[in-house]
């Protein structure tokens, strides 16, 4: 009897290990996407970006880094001084995207630098 239970056991485990592994391979995987603000080629710190219903402040660099579902999204960037742009992209599954927005010279402080 034992080994009824136990072959039983095994069965169910077996079953239940081969289920898991097909519904971790259908899992999405996340796309990434590094967005920079600039100002006629300089990063801009500070910025708020915005992709989706995710934001993000950037730092020294003016990158954020998102990773997000496949689909389309619209991105904006707002520097503090007012100064904004926007995009859409559409993302696939695993893309790596990289997305530079230009505020232009409004956005860059009369020193030259932001």
């Amino acid at each position: 009897m034992f080994k009824k239970v136990f072959a039983g056991f095994l069965g169910i485990a077996l079953v239940a290990g081969i289920g898991m592994a097909k519904a971790q391979a259908y899992q999405v995987k996340p796309a990434k996407l590094w967005v920079t603000a600039i100002a006629i080629g300089t990063p801009i710190e500070g910025a708020e970006i915005k992709v989706g219903d995710n934001t993000c402040t950037t730092g020294k660099n003016g990158t954020c880094v998102f990773e997000l579902k496949p689909g389309s999204y619209e991105i904006t960037v707002h520097e503090h001084g007012g100064a904004s742009a926007h995009t859409e992209i559409s993302l696939q599954e695993r893309d790596i995207r990289f997305i530079s927005l230009d505020l232009g010279a409004k956005a860059l402080h009369p020193s030259g630098h932001h």
